[in-house]
């Protein structure tokens, strides 16, 4: 139950004596309504603190401040103490400089914004799953830091117990997140309003999120499960619905009643009161992890609603991965695609907490990884432009007059995530009702990230067996000592390309793990197959290389960029089938290794067309003599592909020299059995 210490009172503040501090700690800063006019702001008692109170004021001359009080206090867990003090008819899009006092002084000074009540853009940063990885988690902070962000929401599982000692070294870690100001002489922190959400780690308290950041979505002044969901008007142009998605579980039927009339209420009422609508909540209604369920329940309740009223955006997490949806309506049970209107869904958490296998693409997924990341979303009256970073320390750091200067600037350096087809950005507009539309240009010059269909390696010792989703990714090898020889096969979808009249570059990407100094070939496959089915022998082992298209040396980990452009071999595809690549060893025995879209960064086929002559596929294709492409309009389009006999000498070019310094596949002799036996799936994890 909230202790009151009255409401929160205006007066001119007092100056303390220099050089004395309030004994507080664990500042945060929460939204639970209207964010151009209201904040939540809390702190920790450090040693004893008696009757401690707020002084805000909108300049940094601190003779001009009010004084508010605390309004309600709370007890987490029977180790953590909170004061809150709740600011009501702030000024709307400005900057309010605080401090926190008691007996003993006033202590650090803090400033935020509050949310603009016009339509001037900003950016909101979105993840989840902070519980564990606190190295990962630290750099996520650090990078929210940089980005400065109008406001943070967070997905749940804040921590793993959800214990006192636990949600300490998360508010720790949170300090991280502030950035570091000069202003007018003084040191001041911006600190980031966040909105919380409750994860399944915090079920053993379903008050937490009230108890921790201060949030009173139903405004009744109680703190209960009741205030794990409610909206927040950011401003005319967003308003964000927070969901509790644990209500599905056995004996909330109660709350999750209320909380869906509630939802579809607001929808109704005050959902077009903003130009975009977020959601979030902790489960995805379908995980994109075999070892997590789907959770049909919370498609019933919300997947419809989403599309009814035209939510744009919804963020999941729980998952410990990422990725990004086409938009989609709701089809019987699942999910169908749509490119006239409707939701499109992101996530699944990994801001700190291990990342898993994204290993269950669905019909509708456009593409997904298994990284640390949040998204960071640019926010404006035209168009959202939705962002993946990953965590490292290579992003630049915005500065307040960055951030002044220019509400969307983002940090150069940041290690963006590109998806397939979409690249680093996915931008989404509204069609006339509202609902998102992925904004791709159908028309002139085109760039096109091709997303991966299936990946896959075969292997001639284990040549019944098949490695879909394996834990190694992609291995190519000569002679491995494990696996004898080694293919990796990789398809890519076409389907943006039917509309283009020629292929101006090509460009295959493939993230190295394993380094060699041997020579690889890029070939096209000479037969269709399946990643979930295929294995040497399905495919005539080393007879499923047909023409070579490339080769090239992977010396060094990391992105590998591979020139096809002058191979034809898209062309190829179109107009013969697509039977996708095969990544096989030209010489030497020192493997190579490279992620799958099970394990990691998966490989991209970059293509610049032009689409602006032909609206359906490309004409059929007769191969000549002189290796060129007929077309039917005389057209003729060079090729490069290298006939070569279809046994290979795996002896032939070893550079035994470099045996030492590039290690084979070794290590992988625990795994014959299990491939023996074609056991290769990922094993389940709670939480």
């Amino acid at each position: 139950m909230r202790r009151y210490f009255g409401s929160a009172l205006t007066i001119s503040a007092l100056l303390l004596t220099m050089g004395a501090s309030a004994a507080t700690k664990h500042y945060r800063l929460s939204w639970d309504g209207d964010a151009s006019s209201s904040a939540v702001i809390g702190f920790s008692p450090d040693g004893s603190s008696n009757n401690p109170y707020l002084n805000y004021g909108y300049s940094t001359d601190e003779s001009n401040w009010n004084s508010a009080y605390v309004s309600n206090s709370e007890s987490f867990d029977g180790g953590i103490t909170s004061h809150f003090v709740r600011l009501q008819d702030l000024n709307a899009d400005s900057p309010v400089y605080f401090r926190i006092c008691d007996q003993d002084g006033c202590g650090d000074r803090f400033w935020f914004r509050t949310a603009p009540a016009h339509n001037s853009p900003f950016v909101v940063v979105a993840g989840g799953d902070t519980r564990t990885g606190h190295t990962t988690r630290r750099q996520g902070n650090e990078l929210l830091a940089k980005i400065r962000p109008l406001a943070v929401m967070h997905g749940g599982d804040f921590t793993n117990a959800n214990s006192a000692s636990e949600m300490r070294e998360f508010l720790d870690d949170w300090e991280l997140t502030y950035s570091s100001d000069n202003i007018d002489g003084y040191s001041y922190k911006r600190i980031y309003p966040l909105i919380p959400t409750h994860g399944n780690h915090e079920d053993d308290n379903y008050s937490t999120i009230c108890q921790v950041f201060g949030v009173d979505f139903n405004g009744d002044g109680d703190c209960s499960p009741s205030d794990t969901y409610g909206a927040v008007q950011v401003s005319p142009l967003l308003r964000v619905y927070t969901l509790n998605s644990q209500f599905q579980s056995s004996g909330w039927s109660s709350y999750a009643t209320a909380m869906n009339n509630w939802l579809e209420s607001d929808l109704s009422a005050s959902g077009s009161a903003a130009s975009w609508r977020f959601a979030q909540y902790h489960k995805p209604l379908f995980p994109h992890y075999t070892g997590k369920s789907d959770n049909p329940t919370l498609f019933s309740w919300w997947a419809q609603p989403f599309y009814d009223y035209a939510m744009n955006l919804v963020v999941e997490s729980d998952t410990h991965l990422t990725k990004l949806t086409e938009a989609v309506i709701p089809s019987g049970s699942n999910f169908s695609t749509t490119t006239s209107g409707g939701t499109v869904y992101v996530g699944e958490g990994s801001w700190g907490a291990p990342a898993r296998s994204a290993n269950d693409a669905k019909s509708w997924t456009i593409d997904m990884a298994s990284i640390q990341q949040f998204k960071v979303i640019q926010v404006s009256a035209e168009e959202l432009v939705v962002r993946t970073a990953k965590f490292n320390d290579t992003a630049s750091t915005l500065s307040r007059e960055d951030r002044t200067a220019d509400p969307l600037v983002l940090p150069s350096n940041v290690n963006w995530w590109s998806a397939n087809r979409i690249g680093e950005a996915m931008t989404l507009i509204r069609n006339s009702a509202d609902r998102s539309v992925i904004s791709e240009d159908g028309s002139g010059s085109n760039n096109f990230i091709l997303p991966v269909t299936d990946d896959v390696f075969i292997s001639s010792r284990y040549s019944s067996s098949n490695f879909d989703g394996d834990s190694d990714g992609l291995l190519a090898d000569g002679s491995d000592s494990t696996f004898g020889t080694l293919y990796s096969l990789i398809k890519f979808d076409l389907s943006d390309l039917t509309a283009c009249s020629s292929i101006n570059t090509a460009t295959l990407e493939l993230n190295v793990t394993n380094r060699s100094g041997n020579t690889y070939g890029v070939y096209l496959a000479a037969n269709d197959w399946q990643e979930e089915s295929v294995t040497w022998n399905s495919v005539g082992g080393s007879s499923v290389r047909d023409d070579l298209a490339e080769s090239f040396v992977p010396f060094y980990t990391g992105v590998e960029r591979i020139d096809l452009t002058s191979s034809g071999l898209i062309e190829s595809w179109i107009n013969s089938g697509n039977t996708g690549l095969v990544i096989a060893p030209r010489s030497g025995s020192n493997g190579v290794d490279f992620t799958s879209k099970e394990t990691g960064t998966s490989a991209k086929l970059t293509v610049e067309a032009d689409c602006t002559t032909i609206a359906g596929p490309l004409p059929k294709a007769v191969k000549t003599d002189d290796f060129t492409l007929l077309w039917r309009n005389e057209i003729k389009v060079p090729v490069k592909l290298i006939e070569e006999p279809a046994e290979f000498n795996q002896g032939q070019g070893i550079a035994t020299h470099l045996q030492a310094a590039l290690p084979d596949h070794g290590g992988r002799t625990y795994q014959a059995a299990k491939h023996q036996t074609q056991i290769g799936t990922a094993q389940g994890e709670a939480g």
